[in-house]
C-alpha cells in the first residue's frame, strides 16, 4: 500500500472515532420518531450511528465512489433515504472536484468539493453532480429536525450564511459542523463573521465543532 494512501486511511480511522465518541451524547437523543439530515454521508459510517437508533436519516453524498458504497450498504435500510446530491445554499448543477490523489480508492473521497480552491483537490479531476437548497429541503419536511450534520468540505460557509438569515436554525433542535478555514484560503475570516452573526442573534443549537 503507498504511503500516501496509508497515511489518508489512518487519519480518516483516527476522524471517525473522534467522531463515534462525540455522538455518544448526540445518539442517545434519538429513536425512531427522530428525524437527522446528515449531510456529506461519504460512505455512510456515521449514517450508520444515527440509523441503528431508529431514527430517519436522509443522508445526501454526491462524489459517485463514495455513493456507490453508501447505496449497498443502506439498500435494505428502510428509514434510511439516500440522495445522491449535494447540499448548499441553491438548487444548481456545479462542479465537483476530486482529491488530487484520487483513484478508485474511496479513502479520498472525504476531500472531494464544490470549492475550486481548496489545497487537497485537482481543478482537473472534476464531474457535475446537483446540489439542493438546504434550507428549502428543511422547510419541506413540515418536521421538526433532531439532528442535521454538515460535513461537507468548505461549502458549509454558504448555507451556514443563508440559514441565518433565513432563520432556518429555528426548524432544528442542534446542527453540527465541521468547517475548512484551515483548507481553504479566506474562509477563515468568513468563519469569524458568522460567529459574530450567531452570538448577534443568540443561536446556540448551531455547533462549529463537528471535528
Amino acid at each position: 500500500m503507498k504511503f500516501k494512501l496509508l497515511k489518508q486511511i489512518i487519519l480518516n480511522k483516527g476522524a471517525l472515532w473522534l467522531s463515534y465518541i462525540k455522538l455518544i451524547p448526540i445518539v442517545r437523543k434519538l429513536n425512531k420518531d427522530s428525524m437527522v439530515i446528515d449531510c456529506g454521508a461519504n460512505v455512510g459510517n456515521i449514517t450508520k450511528r444515527f440509523a441503528a437508533t431508529g431514527a430517519t436519516v436522509h443522508a445526501f453524498e454526491p462524489d459517485p465512489i463514495a455513493f456507490g458504497i453508501l447505496k449497498r450498504r443502506f439498500q435494505s435500510f428502510p428509514n434510511v433515504i439516500l440522495h445522491n446530491q449535494g447540499v448548499w445554499d441553491k438548487e444548481t448543477d456545479l462542479n465537483f472536484f476530486s482529491h488530487k490523489n484520487q483513484s478508485e480508492e474511496p479513502a479520498y473521497t472525504v476531500s472531494s468539493s464544490i470549492i475550486i480552491n481548496k489545497k487537497n483537490i485537482d481543478k482537473e479531476k472534476k464531474c457535475r453532480i446537483h446540489v439542493i437548497d438546504l434550507c428549502d429541503f428543511i422547510a419541506k419536511l413540515g418536521k421538526k429536525i433532531n439532528l442535521i450534520k454538515l460535513d461537507i468540505e468548505g461549502a458549509e460557509i454558504a448555507i451556514l450564511k443563508k440559514i441565518l438569515e433565513k432563520e432556518t436554525y429555528k426548524l432544528f433542535d442542534e446542527m453540527f459542523v465541521e468547517t475548512h478555514e484551515k483548507k481553504i484560503p479566506g474562509q477563515t475570516e468568513e468563519i469569524e463573521q458568522i460567529k459574530l452573526l450567531m452570538q448577534k442573534k443568540h443561536v446556540s443549537n448551531i455547533k462549529l465543532n463537528w471535528l
